[in-house]
């Protein structure tokens, strides 16, 4: 029985079938989030480490316990939770390259945007509301749509959201499911806490079966601890977020400041929610604003975490714009011609398909490359064919994570896992990078014997580099520069 206090979006009716015309407004939304997804370029630093972790874990036979990309750090402690991204992705790329990576990234994020949209319907939402809303979050999240494994975890996070939300409308069927989100997500990406970000709050403020929810939770907690590092899974997510190099030195570790069009429409966000309910004055349940408010200050907190706080942007607007768009539009009927509805909903879907990488080419001039533009492709291809370089590189940063899988026989100056990099050596890396006074007694007391500088990331160690009669320019391309020290130092 619904309780007296329950809100109308919440009360518990018969679940509608899905009509045409919102098969029409929900594959509309979806061709605009698949196209973005199509058309981003796989990013090197995001990506190519993960591939060689996995090829490192099938080589050796078990997960690493040291670090193994660098030569700086080579050896040290090191711990690797996203293990299991790191094969799927190896594996993945291997059996399709960039293609049916993207297919895949299409999946998990097309995936999660579905589940929000039947959240947002299952709060008995508009089809215009839940369209607008899906685009505004889609255009705020796309921040976070580069491949990477934080992307499995998405269609997990959604899945889990629309669990709860039908719990809290007395539908606690499904409750069996989140233990095995919590057992896969722990193994996919270090983000599985957030997970109990909604779920602690629904048993202190929720409205469904607690006890039922007690149970599962704690299977969820203890499913967590299924994975190669235990408890230490948990200990790992705490040391990355107090790590001082990551907090540091990491742009979406920081909190977002209130630039660029994508930052203003999150901070709009903000604003307009407290002026909307002090109009609307709506009856909401408490964990829906415990939601907003707890990965609301998660979000000003990092930029990172706005992925998280964004579908709880959305429902809370959805409650509170929802009965004027109804108000407004009446009981209008539209688009109810179902053959046009279901032919023209098909053809949207089938549309980003059109723009994966390998198919877009045909047909899009100019078509952006399935590798992000500062990707060494025709270096590394290079260097394959000239193994008689000495060890011990130097490169830009981004070239540098796709040389270690490119030319995993090579360790790097520095990796992506700026967790296992001291401070010291990431700033001796900017001012090489930066052709800074000291660079050249740098480049000495790291023993480096090939510098790699891309030509718009760093012109001014170009210059330097060409003018010093130490080095010795041996390739050049639109991307990058190599050079040789003609007398490589002898190692202490």
């Amino acid at each position: 029985m619904t309780s007296p206090n329950q809100s109308t979006n919440e009360q518990h009716l018969p679940r509608k079938g899905f009509s045409t015309s919102e098969f029409l407004a929900f594959s509309s939304a979806m061709m605009i989030i698949l196209s973005i997804v199509a058309m981003l370029p796989l990013i090197p630093n995001d990506f190519f480490p993960f591939l060689r972790i996995g090829e490192e874990i099938i080589k050796t036979g078990h997960i690493p316990t040291t670090e193994f990309m660098t030569y700086t750090k080579f050896g040290n402690p090191a711990d690797y939770p996203y293990w299991l991204s790191s094969l799927f992705f190896l594996g993945v790329y291997k059996l399709g390259g960039a293609t049916l990576t993207v297919i895949i990234s299409m999946l998990c994020i097309g995936g999660y945007y579905s589940l929000l949209w039947l959240c947002l319907r299952e709060l008995k939402a508009g089809l215009i509301t839940s369209g607008i809303l899906l685009i505004l979050v889609v255009l705020n999240g796309a921040l976070f749509f580069t491949m990477r494994p934080q992307v499995l975890a998405y269609p997990l996070f959604g899945l889990a959201t629309l669990i709860i939300i039908r719990w809290q409308k007395g539908e606690d069927r499904h409750l069996w499911v989140l233990p095995l989100i919590a057992l896969l997500w722990a193994n996919i990406h270090g983000s599985f806490v957030v997970l109990f970000f909604i779920l602690f709050p629904a048993l202190i403020f929720g409205s469904g079966n607690r006890k039922r929810l007690v149970l599962f939770t704690i299977i969820s907690l203890l499913s967590t601890l299924v994975n190669y590092y235990g408890f230490g899974v948990w200990t790992n997510i705490f040391s990355m977020v107090n790590n001082q190099s990551i907090q540091l030195y990491i742009t979406e570790w920081k909190p977002p400041v209130n630039q660029g069009w994508q930052l203003n429409l999150f901070f709009l966000g903000f604003l307009l929610i407290p002026v909307l309910t002090a109009m609307a004055k709506p009856k909401i349940k408490i964990t829906y604003w415990i939601w907003y408010l707890g990965f609301g200050w998660m979000a000003l907190t990092s930029v990172r975490y706005m992925i998280w706080f964004l579908p709880f942007e959305a429902l809370l607007l959805s409650m509170l714009i929802d009965p004027f768009f109804k108000k407004l539009l009446g009981n209008s009927r539209r688009f109810q011609n179902r053959t046009l509805n279901v032919v023209i909903g098909v053809c949207f879907l089938i549309f980003p398909l059109t723009l994966l990488p390998g198919i877009r080419n045909h047909w899009l001039p100019q078509s952006p490359p399935a590798l992000d533009d500062i990707t060494p492709v025709e270096a590394a291809v290079w260097l394959k064919e000239n193994p008689q370089l000495p060890d011990n590189w130097w490169s830009d940063f981004n070239f540098a994570t796709y040389f270690t899988y490119e030319l995993p026989q090579r360790k790097m100056f520095m990796s992506n896992r700026i967790q296992d990099l001291s401070i010291d050596l990431i700033e001796d890396n900017y001012q090489i990078s930066q052709a800074i006074y000291n660079w050249g007694s740098l480049l000495e007391k790291y023993d480096i014997n090939v510098v790699i500088p891309g030509i718009q990331q760093q012109p001014d160690l170009i210059k330097v580099l060409s003018s010093s009669p130490d080095w010795r320019e041996i390739y050049r391309d639109q991307q990058a520069v190599i050079f040789l020290r003609d007398q490589p130092p002898d190692n202490p």
